[in-house]
């Protein structure tokens, strides 16, 4: 392998070991899509989105205090939303067995906004809707007792994303990305063969590894002896 290489010696490279370079992107393409396709099992997730706002009379007015201290009770409301109690009581209601429930379910939240949004993620389309129901509606009642208020309000019912498509996994995007890592795979694998190949194959070679220069060329000789019938 040269020590200055370029472009076309790259190219001759990648042209000699181009069977291995096909070999291994296609290998690694076909695994990530079957894996993708047929054994991964689909994910789908259910929102909701909750608005944290005392409820106010007509006469009443909002202050910059009290818009901020809803903000700032977001963080204890996941904490509570995610809370053994709360999960076990959704669990209940809805008949699950499921002892990871913590693990389905995500909050989000704009730092500067009282809307937060809970997600909840499952492999059924229709268990993760009930559950994240499940949880706002448990929510919306047990705040009242625990924190002594009534600020909670349900801006959207829990809902599938769009076309009801799972999340996760994407298996194009994973096929795609497979291909791409299985050929810069299979170029460094390329690059390294030359590299530690140090086989004199051409003229060229006797040159560069042994540092004389090439006299001549003797070629190879056949004795073709005729068969006497």
């Amino acid at each position: 392998m040269p020590g200055a290489l370029n472009i076309k010696d790259l190219f001759q490279m990648i042209k000699k070991h181009i069977v291995l370079i096909i070999i291994i992107t296609t290998l690694f393409t076909a695994m990530t899509g079957i894996v993708s396709f047929f054994i991964l099992s689909p994910v789908y997730q259910a929102s909701t989105q909750i608005l944290v706002n005392q409820s106010k009379q007509k006469s009443e007015l909002y202050n910059v205090g009290e818009i901020q201290t809803n903000i700032q009770l977001i963080e204890t409301y996941s904490e509570i939303i995610k809370s053994p109690m709360m999960l076990e009581k959704v669990k209940k209601q809805l008949n699950l067995s499921n002892t990871a429930l913590s693990n389905q379910i995500k909050i989000v939240s704009n730092g500067n906004s009282q809307i937060f949004t809970i997600k909840v993620e499952g492999a059924n389309p229709e268990i993760a809707v009930s559950v994240a129901s499940a949880i706002t509606d448990i929510f919306q009642d047990e705040i009242k007792t625990l924190m002594n208020v009534d600020n909670v309000n349900v801006l959207s019912k829990a809902t599938i994303g769009d076309n009801s498509s799972p999340i996760k996994p994407n298996p194009i995007m994973n096929t795609i990305v497979a291909c791409v890592a299985g050929a810069i795979i299979s170029l460094i694998l390329t690059f390294m063969i030359e590299f530690f190949d140090k086989t004199i194959k051409v003229e060229s070679d006797i040159e560069e590894h042994l540092k004389i220069p090439m006299l001549g060329i003797v070629n190879l000789m056949e004795n073709k002896k005729k068969r006497k019938l």
